[in-house]
């Protein structure tokens, strides 16, 4: 069976692009991108950019509304895709592809578009939100019908795609996360979090706790928004910058707790690294965290907002958590390699027996 893989872009390393790249080792094929910059995919994927189109693929990078709008026309035809048996369309632009009559599509959703669906709410309160949000959902609710399976990386975005896009049969696959490479390390006195440092991932708030607060915290992670955070940020809050895998372990193994304040977060990896390292999570009551956690026995929920995270923290100083290393750890299995591997090859095929035509003949 010919499985390809599609990824919307790679020019910069998160948790969407780690699915694809696992998919492509466990179907041992390239990984086909959008846009591709040298250095983002892991060393061992075979990555293939589909669209030479340097100007295209710079202002994409500055502007979601300009990347959408190419991505729209670019996707429709892709001869690389064509000859496949399966494509496993990953992300939604990807889902643009006009798939032959025969061919299966397994499309894997980590969200549905931001601005048109579930921060419509907020994106919608200008003329230019509400026109944008209305064009993509019209045009791209002709996209809906062409998946002959359709996955979810949470039950969070499950629920979206039944409720945006009327599709009732959906697949749960989580991200695939090497939960055995994590493990628990002589305690250090800091906090930790780690994340690529843009503006839905709220940093600047867990910062602005830390200036009531005597306790340490180191801010793991690159990205546009490290500038005005460290900017902002007291002596007691340190950067350490980008980590490389083993350095992302220790940190985790060894902190008191890990912090996750990312805004509406559609899955989020880390914490499961962090359960996997025998470290309890503290994180807001929003998106997929306040799934993952369970209030006073892996963690600590708290609603938005400074205040609260404050708190959060001093009632872990005080009280801590009903929690060990080995329940900490045994709730991460769940996200193992190996079991992504299973229900993705699983899908496949499914996808794959649903292309078959068998004519009935009296």
């Amino acid at each position: 069976m010919d499985v390809r893989i599609a990824h919307s872009e790679s020019l910069d390393r998160g948790g969407a692009l780690t699915v694809a790249e696992e998919a492509a080792r466990t179907f041992d094929c390239p990984l086909h991108v959008g846009f591709h910059v040298p250095g983002i995919v892991a060393d061992d994927i075979n990555a293939i950019e589909l669209f030479d189109a340097p100007i295209a693929r710079w202002l994409s990078h500055h502007s979601s509304a300009i990347r959408d709008a190419y991505f729209s026309l670019a996707w429709q035809h892709v001869p690389e895709l064509h000859d496949a048996d399966v494509v496993i369309e990953s992300g939604n632009n990807p889902g643009w592809y006009v798939p032959r009559d025969t061919q299966a599509i397994v499309r894997y959703v980590h969200s549905t578009p931001y601005a048109a669906y579930h921060r419509f709410h907020e994106s919608g309160q200008t003329l230019a939100g509400k026109l944008y949000g209305t064009v993509l959902r019209t045009l791209y609710a002709q996209t809906v019908p062409y998946p002959d399976v359709w996955v979810a990386n949470s039950e969070l975005v499950a629920r979206r795609i039944r409720r945006y896009w009327g599709v009732q049969d959906v697949e749960i696959v989580y991200p695939p996360i090497d939960v055995n490479s994590y493990g628990p390390r002589e305690s250090a006195d800091y906090f930790f979090t780690f994340s690529h440092l843009r503006a839905e991932k709220r940093i600047d708030e867990i910062i602005r706790a830390f200036t009531s607060l005597d306790e340490r915290l180191v801010i793991g992670g690159d990205g546009p928004e490290r500038d005005r955070l460290e900017r902002m940020a007291p002596p007691n809050v340190e950067f350490v910058g980008y980590l490389d895998e083993d350095e992302k372990r220790r940190r985790l193994g060894e902190a008191q707790a890990f912090l996750f304040n990312a805004r509406a977060e559609d899955f989020g990896i880390v914490p499961v690294e962090a359960f996997a390292s025998g470290t309890p999570v503290i994180g807001v009551a929003e998106g997929y965290t306040q799934h993952q956690i369970e209030d006073g026995k892996n963690g600590i929920l708290y609603a938005r907002g400074v205040e609260n995270i404050i708190s959060a923290i001093r009632s872990f100083q005080q009280d801590g958590v009903d929690w060990d290393d080995e329940y900490l750890q045994n709730i991460a299995q769940q996200y193992d390699i190996d079991q992504f591997r299973t229900q993705m090859r699983s899908v496949v095929e499914k996808a794959h027996e649903q292309t078959k035509i068998n004519p009935e003949y009296e």
